[in-house]
């Protein structure tokens, strides 16, 4: 089968939703499975440099989304985190931090050019409610393989950086966000620093993250603390309208 159902942005959209996982499938055998599961909306990610396949979805009927840039580097000589000049704590997440998490979210994200804003076919108060649900889902659920970490100033939440641990050595920087009143103190730097530390420390020895092409006030924190950019991804979606 070369799609997998995307049971949260069903439950999310309040459509039939899923993601392509096969690159080799043609997109005749990619709708053809879509309609046999009655999928609404294809999400399909692409390889910027992989031209052949990014004409033949678009020949499908695919439309450009958004892109992403990935940046990558190595954790050899991240060092422990002193206590922040601004002096907010940085702490590991809890659950029970979730719903400060999703109102950092809900502030950060407003309007947000991802690919489900850039979708006109989905609200953008859904597209909105969908990254306070994955932040408040992330931290309702970390672990060993999933942390995430906290930045508190005056007791109150006002930063989050969830990671993953994608394999033995490589740890991913997954979702972050700092609340608009507190942007420009330089504290997602520090948040990215420690999500740097907390992996290394786990045993990791590369760290990945990734963001949309435009968004590039974080790139130059990225390019300041030693990440390089290692690759893009295209993201298309596809409708698919019911047959008569």
């Amino acid at each position: 089968m070369p799609i997998e159902l995307n049971d949260l942005e069903t439950a999310r959209f309040g459509i039939v939703a899923a993601r392509v996982t096969d690159a080799q499938a043609s997109p005749a055998e990619i709708e053809a499975a879509a309609r046999d599961r009655g999928v609404q909306m294809l999400t399909a990610r692409v390889d910027v440099g992989d031209l052949p396949r990014v004409h033949a979805l678009e020949e499908a009927g695919y439309r450009l989304m958004d892109t992403l840039v990935y940046y990558a580097r190595g954790l050899d000589g991240v060092a422990d985190r002193a206590p922040s000049p601004a002096g907010e704590i940085l702490r590991p997440a809890t659950a029970a931090d979730a719903p400060a998490v999703g109102q950092v979210a809900r502030a950060a994200f407003a309007g947000y050019l991802g690919h489900y804003h850039a979708d006109p076919r989905l609200g953008a108060a859904a597209a909105d409610a969908a990254y306070v649900e994955w932040a408040e889902t992330s931290v309702q659920t970390v672990g060993p393989r999933r942390p995430a970490l906290v930045a508190l100033q005056a007791d109150r939440v006002v930063g989050f950086l969830t990671l993953r641990r994608n394999s033995d050595t490589e740890i991913e920087i997954v979702l972050n966000a700092v609340h608009p009143e507190a942007q420009r103190q330089g504290l997602y730097g520090r948040l990215v620093e420690h999500g740097m530390a907390a992996g290394r420390a786990a045993g990791c020895t590369r760290v990945i993250v990734s963001t949309q092409i435009n968004n590039v006030a974080v790139q130059k924190v990225w390019a300041r603390q030693g990440f390089c950019m290692s690759h893009g991804l295209y993201t298309f979606h596809k409708w698919i309208d019911a047959q008569a």
